[in-house]
């Protein structure tokens, strides 16, 4: 297991003035003091960050080539279409980790009292550990426009990304989760999105590789890309939400089993005690009984609020595991 580490902790804030401070790419030899050199020839560039408090941060060293994507960008973005007053919900790191909520209008229930919202995600990270993704997807591979939806919970502010939307049809995800095998055209992959040209794409491509990014391009992209989401998302049906309710008629008749269930997937026993605890004052908080719904949300509870070592994409990949292991032993 790793060990925790104070700035792989997830902090969380509605405002963007947290997160959206000075931050620029500077060669090594105008910050280190005489007569220090840096000896890796490939990286000689520092990631540094003007703090809120006025503090000066070093978040990594990279090479000259690496390009930075400061989160102004994706605020300037939001704003833009959505305005000033949008709602937000942010997780970062002390490290520079960083997971972009933003929250819409739209609520639908799972079960007769569970209020969740859709949410449109963006990670970013200045560690240069983690790629940009938005709801969780690098953008790697292009065809048309298909975008998992993700759920901003009321009942404890957690964001659960949309692990079963990459699949047309319910039908066709619960029959993934029986064969293991995926018919074809029976799965989109992440979001994609249709690209005028061959160097239009090339030119999109380097924006998820961190590599030679023009910003106001990477900014028109955002822009183009949250105007239609916003529409999408209004009206596009959700594999995911419909897996949440199933879930939540599910009852979960054995804890210890549930518990090696998680367990199984490679997350740490103190925070499968941490997702048992939390399913436990969920029950009590929604007045019901345990159920696949409330096990599902105590991990993601624990994966995004417990002391861990892992990193922003490593939470995310655990909570993917999680879903569909729940969904395959409680739904089928």
């Amino acid at each position: 297991m790793k060990k925790a580490n104070v700035n792989n902790q997830l902090l969380t804030t509605t405002s963007w003035d947290t997160i959206c401070f000075p931050v620029k790419s500077v060669p090594a030899r105008d910050v280190l003091p005489e007569p220090y050199r840096m000896v890796p020839t490939d990286r000689q560039h520092l990631i540094v960050g003007t703090m809120p408090n006025e503090e000066r941060q070093v978040f990594a060293a990279q090479s000259p080539r690496y390009s930075l994507v400061p989160n102004t960008i994706i605020r300037d973005a939001v704003t833009e279409v959505a305005g000033i007053e949008q709602l937000v919900h942010i997780r970062y790191s002390r490290n520079g980790e960083y997971a972009i909520n933003v929250l819409l209008p739209d609520e639908t229930t799972v079960g007769p009292n569970d209020i969740i919202q859709r949410q449109l995600t963006f990670t970013n990270s200045y560690t240069g550990k983690s790629q940009f993704t938005i709801q969780g997807t690098e953008m790697k591979r292009v065809r048309q426009q298909k975008v998992r939806v993700a759920y901003y919970r009321q009942i404890c502010s957690n964001g659960m990304m949309g692990w079963a939307d990459e699949f047309i049809s319910l039908d066709q995800y619960l029959d993934w989760l029986v064969t293991g095998q995926t018919p074809e055209k029976a799965k989109v992959k992440g979001l994609e999105w249709v690209y005028e040209s061959a160097e239009t794409l090339r030119a999109y491509q380097h924006i998820f590789t961190h590599r030679g990014i023009n910003l106001n391009q990477f900014k028109a992209f955002l822009v183009n890309f949250l105007r239609d989401f916003m529409q999408y998302a209004q009206q596009a049906p959700s594999s995911t939400h419909e897996v949440f309710k199933l879930m939540q008629d599910t009852a979960v008749t054995d804890r210890q089993e549930a518990a090696k269930l998680v367990r199984k997937v490679g997350i740490s026993q103190k925070l499968v005690d941490a997702a048992m605890e939390r399913m436990a004052i969920e029950e009590s908080v929604l007045s019901t009984g345990p159920n696949a719904w409330l096990l599902y949300n105590g991990v993601n509870h624990a994966l995004f609020n417990g002391n861990t070592g892992l990193n922003l994409p490593a939470r995310y990949a655990l909570d993917e595991k999680a879903f569909h292991a729940i969904a395959a032993n409680y739904v089928l």
